[in-house]
């Protein structure tokens, strides 16, 4: 296992340019990490061949591993960013199933990601499926069970099922035999009149037990790379967002290693 970071660990950086590719590696790099998982909100399936070559090498400098992710998986785009992830030695393509109006079934995606196996494995990449808001970690499972490929796991996100009423504890039963990358996220439930709200915080902080999470993927056998994100909001200071979003990783990458 490595300890890094998502790109969406800097949300509010990267969408207010404070950070491109280039000064995410940099920063990642001096705040501890070991891998960066860049995401659709670098689109790198939007940069030229040279630039990506570029990311390479500074990654190879810097000492990082890279993984890659996109949002969508119609297939063209699934093999067109198999082919980004090999120009940056990257082995995991992190995919959100669902993206605009492509919402494809687990009836839809099983014989699609059957189909894709033979250029997995060409490439040496191994897709890894994250359970977002679209399906449930039980279909998740039965998906994965049903292709029953080394080249197709699970980025287990810590939180992200939440939204469908499911809980760490259960997504990591599910998942936790599948997985390949992780989004390590914390948070915390606050009662608002007759509901409840759940945010984001600090790894450590809050209600997730990252620990039992670990402890059970080891169990299951995986060793994925745990990576640092967070549903941080906005501050109403610009220069505070940043500050805060930074202490947030650096303290992320600490509390994992405490961890391991």
């Amino acid at each position: 296992m490595k300890i890094g970071v998502s790109s969406y660990a800097f949300r509010w950086a990267i969408s207010t340019r404070a950070l491109d590719v280039f000064g995410l590696l940099k920063k990642s790099t001096s705040l501890g990490a070991e891998v960066v998982q860049i995401l659709e909100n670098l689109a790198l399936d939007e940069m030229s061949d040279a630039t990506l070559s570029e990311i390479a090498r500074h990654a190879q400098q810097l000492g990082l591993a890279l993984e890659v992710g996109i949002a969508g998986s119609h297939p063209e785009q699934l093999r067109r960013n198999i082919v980004v992830a090999q120009r940056l030695d990257a082995r995991i393509l992190r995919v959100v199933l669902s993206h605009g109006d492509w919402c494809p079934t687990v009836a839809d995606l099983a014989p699609m990601l059957r189909d894709l196996l033979p250029t997995l494995r060409a490439a040496n990449v191994t897709l890894a499926i994250e359970n977002h808001f679209d399906l449930l970690p039980s279909e998740l499972a039965t998906l994965l069970c049903a292709i029953d490929d080394p080249h197709v796991g699970i980025c287990l996100d810590s939180l992200n099922s939440i939204s469908q009423l499911i809980g760490p504890h259960e997504v990591v039963a599910a998942l936790a035999p599948y997985t390949v990358s992780v989004h390590a996220k914390d948070g915390v439930v606050t009662r608002v009149n007759m509901g409840f709200y759940v945010a984001g915080c600090a790894l450590g902080k809050g209600r997730v037990d990252l620990r039992e999470m670990i402890a059970a993927i080891r169990a299951a056998k995986r060793a994925p790379n745990l990576l640092v994100e967070a549903w941080m909001d906005r501050l109403d200071d610009s220069d505070a967002t940043l500050a805060q979003e930074e202490t947030w990783v650096r303290d992320g990458i600490a509390y994992l290693r405490t961890l391991l």
